[in-house]
């Protein structure tokens, strides 16, 4: 096998479940690599990227997010956009970046819609008004069976099983697409008054969409797929998914309903090669 080979099967081999939580020492020495030439693998891969992460961001953003928003309304200023309700009221959908991303973890941002009332031409403080909403609450499962989904915002590329990922921009411009499209626009484009937008955001609202089913059996299944990454000390990470399972009041049955979901959701983690499903039928038959 030639180096690159090798060092795939090493990335291959330390993203196995039962190996992420130890030292690989052994296992490059075994075959002759090192960490620089892991290093120098992985630089290879993100140099042959089509675009970077953030290079990406702003194509989706100039290319779709702002056309699309302009076409029905919305003013653009800066990464704030408003559409105009009466004389005094606006909607406010603002792009919030993550400060701490980079190219492992990707482009990582929010769309946070909100309502913003004023008699002056003054803007929202900050980019947002008042009862602001995650927009993915717009969307089914909360957008976790997405590529692009992060449990901080929004998320292009980034590493996944330790390498770079890069998802063609007309796929990810397709998926904001649809999103905008088929769940957030149609409903903000409804909304003719505050009672409109405050009917709305009882129906979209985190305090109300936390009660809905979809959205406790994604963020479950969710906490399921990260307890394979950490190491508790105390050994009680079984214990906080029971526990965790009563928080959200799941049923057994609801969680054995949803096992298709973690496929969906599996093949976007960090990590892939946990298969969910086992440990989510034992959650299911505890009580």
């Amino acid at each position: 096998m030639t180096k690159d080979e090798i060092i795939r099967e090493y990335y291959d081999y330390i993203t196995r479940p039962e190996e992420l939580r130890y030292s690989h020492d052994r296992y490059m020495a075994e075959h002759g690599i090192t960490e620089e030439d892991t290093e120098a693998y992985r630089n290879k891969l993100i140099a042959n990227l089509s675009y970077t992460p953030f290079e990406k961001r702003d194509i989706v953003v100039k290319e779709l997010i702002k056309p699309l928003l302009k076409e029905h309304g919305f003013k653009i200023g800066g990464n704030t956009w408003c559409k105009k309700i009466t004389d005094s009221l606006k909607i406010v959908i603002h792009m919030e970046g993550y400060r701490f991303s980079f190219a492992a973890s990707g482009a990582i941002f929010q769309l946070i819609i909100s309502l913003f009332e004023s008699k002056e031409k003054l803007k929202p403080q900050h980019g947002i008004g008042e009862l602001s909403i995650d927009s993915r609450y717009f969307l089914p499962y909360y957008g976790m069976k997405s590529p692009l989904y992060n449990v901080l915002g929004y998320r292009i590329d980034g590493y996944r099983d330790y390498l770079p990922i890069d998802i063609p921009i007309d796929e990810v411009k397709e998926y904001f697409r649809t999103d905008l499209e088929n769940y957030i626009l149609p409903e903000l484009l409804k909304i003719e008054s505050r009672e409109d937008y405050e009917k709305m955001y009882a129906k979209y609202g985190s305090e109300k969409r936390w009660n809905d089913l979809d959205i406790r059996i994604a963020w479950f299944i969710q906490r399921v797929m990260s307890t394979f990454t950490s190491h508790r000390a105390d050994g009680k990470d079984y214990e906080d998914l029971v526990n965790y399972k009563k928080e959200l009041k799941l049923t057994g049955k609801e969680i054995l309903d949803n096992l298709d979901l973690a496929d969906a959701m599996r093949c976007n983690q960090d990590f892939t090669k946990f298969d969910a499903k086992p440990l989510l039928i034992k959650l299911a038959n505890e009580e």
